[in-house]
């Protein structure tokens, strides 16, 4: 297991994109944030596609999220998040 954390300026965003969106899409988004969340915890390596410097994307219920893992200190770190137009 990986501990995970979401630094406040993606949170923000999270809020930001959940605020602006429409009901359903808030249930899809939510849903799809818990079933992150817990992919992340599990096996953050499997999830989503490589960039640079230990850091990943991945694309959830119309939201790219940016993360960065830690082998050595097992940790995922949530530190972008932007949601995609219709």
């Amino acid at each position: 297991m990986f501990t995970l954390t979401w630094e406040s300026t993606a949170l923000d965003q999270l809020a930001d994109a959940y605020v602006a969106a429409t009901p359903d899409d808030r249930e899809r988004m939510a849903a799809g944030v818990e079933s992150l969340n817990a992919r992340l915890r599990a096996d953050p390596l499997a999830v989503g596609e490589s960039r640079v410097g230990g850091f990943r994307v991945e694309f959830v219920s119309r939201l790219a999220i940016l993360f960065h893992v830690s082998e050595k200190d097992r940790t995922v770190r949530v530190v972008r998040l932007r949601r995609s137009p219709r």
